[in-house]
């Protein structure tokens, strides 16, 4: 390809000697190259120093900072089309181990230009000066050809010849760039360069984009600043401006003013698409305030565009054990602005990341997973599908929500793509981890806060944990799992019961709450007392009726059907241990006068029962066997004998003894009237009396002879009786 031409010879002279450090151009400024471009170049040079040494290339910082930065999204490994088609010579001395690397770079520049016309690289290896990792340069610049976007600008012949539609110099290379057989290089291609060396496919495209035409023509003599190559600038150039956005064209060459400019740290790129393709502005440009040969102007600024930017391969600099693969889209954008034509932006889905998992619900033992979406010109039709799941398209990076997914701890795969675009894709082999089973769905089913003890039950069709159940009661509150032995498992309808220690002591009236992490409550009792801490919520929820309650003594269980559907619950699916029969409360009605006729006088009185006695049962009230109505409070009329005093009413139930109570001196008795044994009212007690005695003998209720009111007409009686016999009653 290169028959007439001496390649030792002409890579003397034809580099124009650029890369991370451009060559000094004529009035300050070297370019080499052909016959022709160098007898221009013979009018202009100031000295010869490029046509005898080479000039300094990219150069290594020595300093290790680990970076990677991967392919671009839109970049496919392995046979396939390519949007350009870039071919690379090398020359013998090039080691073979080293060539997959330049390849690599050569595949990837094929991937993010297009071209009409074949670019052709000459790849050396040699010797270069201490530091210097590689240099490159358009084999000559060109410009007025039949094409050419802007008139009166220099094109690198790369470019110049897809501007043209053919090759302008068939004859001759595109680009040469010599690499350096002395650095220590990782020839690797997956990025993961070591510490202690240097990326040759990061430097092989950076590089290569120089030989593109990512190159100016400023230079600086250290006074006065130049741009242009025989008067005419280079279309990099006209794109550079100032902050104050004056073109950096605008200033006369050769001047003080405008080698201030080079070297104000003050320069951006103006372009319409690299502008569009950085996210703060208008790209940065490397303009140090020292001019720095080869290295200012035709690059981007270091400290704007770090290590492990995905646009730090056109900085100056690069480190050892960084890896940029990938031209970044500022640079990108400033090449389309020069004239390249990049091919269609294809749909990509460059990454799935993970976002919020839900705890497994133990209604269902499912959860829900998030994850972030990211892609790049999704198409505007259709939908984006994530592990089967039909999302709408809405923007990159774009969060999706996986719910009702199985809680069985097993790693899960991602898939997404778009309906309309099913090529479109990403696959994440076991992109997270499913919670654990957590089937448990729990009730309540027996509450004693006496003895601070609960029973649970797993109401759902699968064993599960006690993790994430929570029971509250007032104001404290306790984890489930907290209570039991660790991994402890509630088998499908089966119970468990659980001490809760520090349960506050709510026995005379509280509440208990049992609820989970991912909703309303799941269960609720209140006793003895309404309105305490959860009934508010519990209502809202349907669990529990305002101002009911279950009355009586604990423990309290549950009583309903717990698969009824809907679920009962409430007061009335409660029940309890039922209080002990106890007389609560005796109220003192109407008191008769004495009656002369056995000196005595009735009394109302009423009772009020707590859990009260069946109806029949035989209650003893002052010595008076009395049958219970059933009603409470139970009302009766006693008659009880006159003695002015104030009396003790006691009234037991007969068959609960426990159940009994005594009312000290709350009735009071009327004044005694007349003699109780003057039976027959006479006046005095005789043998009349003693008659009417003998035939009331025996009897055992409402006896008029039962002179010592204990119920019955006995010896007692007549004992009574003879101690007044004889006498006057007044």
């Amino acid at each position: 390809m290169f028959d007439n031409y001496d390649l030792t010879n002409m890579m003397r002279c034809t580099l124009l000697l650029l890369g991370l450090m451009l060559t000094t151009w004529a009035h300050g400024q070297h370019f080499c190259g052909p016959s022709v471009l160098q007898a221009m170049q013979q009018a202009h040079r100031h000295d010869a120093t490029c046509l005898t040494t080479l000039c300094p290339g990219l150069q290594g910082s020595g300093v290790s900072l680990h970076s990677s930065v991967a392919t671009p999204p839109w970049y496919v490994e392995g046979p396939g089309p390519r949007s350009a088609i870039i071919q690379v010579q090398f020359d013998a001395e090039f080691p073979s181990d080293a060539k997959p690397a330049i390849e690599r770079a050569v595949d990837i520049w094929a991937q993010s230009i297009e071209s009409v016309v074949p670019v052709q690289i000459e790849a050396i290896w040699d010797s270069l000066p201490p530091n210097v990792l590689a240099q490159s340069a358009p084999y000559e610049v060109l410009n007025n050809f039949s094409g050419a976007t802007v008139e009166d600008r220099q094109y690198a012949v790369a470019l110049a010849n897809q501007l043209a539609g053919e090759d302008l110099n068939p004859a001759a290379p595109d680009m040469v760039v010599k690499f350096g057989k002395d650095v220590n290089w990782y020839q690797g291609i997956d990025g993961e360069t070591p510490d202690d060396l240097y990326d040759l496919v990061t430097v092989a495209l950076h590089e290569m984009g120089h030989g593109l035409g990512y190159i100016g023509s400023a230079n600086h003599n250290g006074n006065s600043g130049f741009l242009g190559f025989e008067g005419v600038a280079f279309i990099y150039d006209e794109f550079v401006e100032e902050s104050d956005q004056n073109a950096i064209l605008e200033y006369i060459s050769g001047t003080v003013p405008l080698g201030e400019a080079l070297e104000s740290d003050d320069l951006f790129w103006s372009g319409s698409n690299g502008l569009a393709a950085n996210t703060s502005g208008r790209p940065r440009l490397y303009a140090p305030t020292n001019w720095s040969a080869g290295a200012s102007f035709s690059h981007l600024r270091e400290s704007s565009f770090p290590s492990g930017s995905e646009n730090a391969l056109m900085t100056p600099f690069l480190n050892l054990s960084e890896a940029i693969h990938t031209p970044g889209a500022v640079s990108l954008g400033m090449m389309q602005d020069m004239g390249w034509n990049l091919p269609p932006l294809l749909c990509d889905i460059s990454n799935v990341t993970l976002l919020a998992q839900t705890a497994c619900n133990p209604a269902n033992s499912t959860y829900t997973q998030q994850v972030l979406i990211s892609y790049e010109n999704a198409p505007e039709e259709g939908v984006l599908v994530v592990n089967g799941v039909e999302f709408p398209i809405i923007s990159s990076p774009q969060a999706v929500s996986l719910s009702g997914l199985d809680s069985d701890g097993m790693d899960v795969d991602v898939t997404a793509y778009f309906s309309e675009n099913p090529d479109c894709s990403w696959f994440a082999p076991a992109l997270f981890t499913a919670p654990e089973p957590c089937c448990t769905r729990l009730r309540l089913d027996e509450v004693n806060p006496q003895s601070k003890t609960l029973v649970v039950r797993n109401v759902s069709d699968c064993s599960g944990s006690l993790v994430g159940q929570t029971i509250k009661s007032g104001t404290a509150q306790v984890q489930l799992s907290d209570l039991a032995e660790p991994a402890t498992s509630i088998a499908p309808g089966g119970t468990l019961t659980l001490v809760w220690p520090n349960w506050p002591d709510n026995a005379e009236g509280g509440d208990l709450t049992l609820y989970d992490e991912l909703g309303p409550f799941d269960d609720y009792v209140q006793w003895r007392t309404a309105g305490n801490s959860g009934q508010f919520l519990a209502s809202i929820y349907g669990l529990w009726e305002n101002g009911t309650f279950v009355d009586g003594l604990p423990p309290y269980t549950y009583e309903g059907d717990v698969e009824a559907d809907p679920a009962e619950q409430g007061a009335e699916f409660w029940g309890s241990v039922p209080f002990p029969c106890a007389i609560l409360d005796m109220t003192v009605g109407a008191t008769s006068a004495c009656s002369p006729l056995g000196n005595v006088f009735t009394q109302e009185l009423e009772f009020a029962f707590q859990s009260p006695p069946l109806a029949g049962d035989v209650i003893l009230v002052a010595d008076s066997m009395l049958a219970f109505s059933g009603e409470n409070p139970w009302n009766v009329v006693l008659t009880l004998p006159a003695s002015g005093e104030a009396l003790d009413i006691t009234a037991t139930v007969m068959g609960d003894p426990l159940c009994t109570a005594t009312f000290v001196g709350e009735v009071l008795s009327p004044e005694s009237c007349g003699c109780p044994t003057d039976l027959n009212g006479g006046g005095f007690v005789d043998v009349s009396d003693l008659l009417m005695f003998l035939t009331d003998y025996g009897c055992l209720s409402g006896c008029t002879a039962d002179f010592n009111g204990d119920g019955i007409v006995n010896v007692s009686d007549l004992l009574v009786f003879l101690t007044t016999y004889g006498a006057t009653c007044e």
